[in-house]
């Protein structure tokens, strides 16, 4: 990964935080007030900068993100879920998460999750799941059907020849719908703690 210079990195993280808040970038002469940089001239050497690292594109004054701009930061280390290991702050790598979940974006939608049958696979109430539209998937995926013509997610199964729903979780039934009609095949999930 190419690393950016300190002070453009504290800019660029304040361009970072308006566009999550905007889903916009402010014009150029905002931008000297949201950075903090008083001139017309730095901000414009600035943005350049920023073009020239492709986190940003240019066209006529206009200011579009590039994928290294949706970047964040993965720490060289990992978090121990079980005992507690030794913490390592060394250099960072950066994961466009949207590049990494999401393969084929013009077919691929998220659903939130509602009830609690797909525990077992770690899917909780609330989370929102990343699906890729598809019509057909292999046995043990996660997939998105349409049941009784409501959507319900399950690990796909082979039972006795044909194909079932199969639940995360003891306390729900097995789903044997005629015909199975799949929608999408889960790649990805992520929820939001507040």
């Amino acid at each position: 990964m190419v690393r950016i210079a300190s002070a453009d990195e504290t800019y660029l993280h304040k361009l970072q935080d308006y566009y999550a808040e905007h889903r916009v970038f402010p014009s150029y002469a905002s931008i000297g007030g949201i950075v903090g940089l008083k001139s017309t001239s730095s901000v414009s050497a600035l943005l350049h900068r920023l073009r020239d690292e492709r986190f940003i594109e240019i066209k006529d004054r206009r200011i579009a993100p590039l994928g290294r701009f949706f970047a964040r930061s993965v720490m060289s280390s990992r978090v121990a879920a079980g005992l507690p290991s030794t913490a390592f702050d060394g250099p960072q790598e950066s994961l466009d998460i949207d590049a990494y979940l999401v393969r084929h974006p013009s077919r691929t939608f998220l659903i939130q999750v509602k009830g609690e049958s797909m525990s077992g696979a770690g899917l909780m109430p609330g989370d929102t799941v990343i699906v890729e539209s598809r019509y057909t998937a292999d046995p043990g995926e996660i997939v998105i059907a349409i049941v009784e013509g409501a959507y319900t997610i399950k690990r796909l199964a082979r039972e006795h020849r044909r194909w079932v729903l199969q639940p995360e979780n003891p306390d729900y039934p097995v789903l044997r719908p005629e015909p199975l009609e799949i929608v999408g095949v889960v790649v990805g999930s992520f929820r939001r703690y507040d």
